[in-house]
């Protein structure tokens, strides 16, 4: 792996969501990953942005993982391992891995948020939704 930095521009890159057949088990929910050894000569971190609209949310799930959330804009509240907080602009939240959690836009804008995995690549996080 080359030692050279990586810059992306979040416009370069489009918004992905589940399959529709997903949405009512998992939430609606946005993402655009940016950095990831899949689409980026990066490893180690995998970064992305990702978007809940009013009234939604990502519903309870788990991964190997830690996981970093930074609140970006709007409110919401992030439930870890039962527990709800309220998150809004500048809240930063450390998701320690295998926890069950979930975040649920509480405002009348997007939820936009940042997040970063101790991961190669995107496609080495295994999202689990318990039935």
């Amino acid at each position: 792996m080359d030692r050279e930095p990586v810059f992306i521009q979040e416009s370069t890159r489009e918004w992905e969501t589940w399959p529709d057949e997903e949405i009512a088990q998992k939430g609606l929910v946005y993402w655009k990953t940016l950095v990831s050894g899949d689409l980026t000569h990066s490893e180690a971190l995998t970064m992305g942005i990702a978007k809940i609209p009013p009234t939604e949310a990502l519903h309870d799930h788990r991964h190997q993982q830690a996981e970093i959330y930074l609140i970006l804009e709007g409110t919401g509240l992030v439930r870890i391992d039962g527990k709800a907080r309220p998150v809004e602009a500048g809240s930063a939240v450390f998701i320690p891995g295998n926890v069950v959690h979930s975040c649920e836009n509480t405002g009348a804008s997007d939820l936009r948020f940042a997040y970063v995995f101790p991961a190669n690549s995107f496609a080495e996080v295994e999202y689990v939704f318990d039935e």
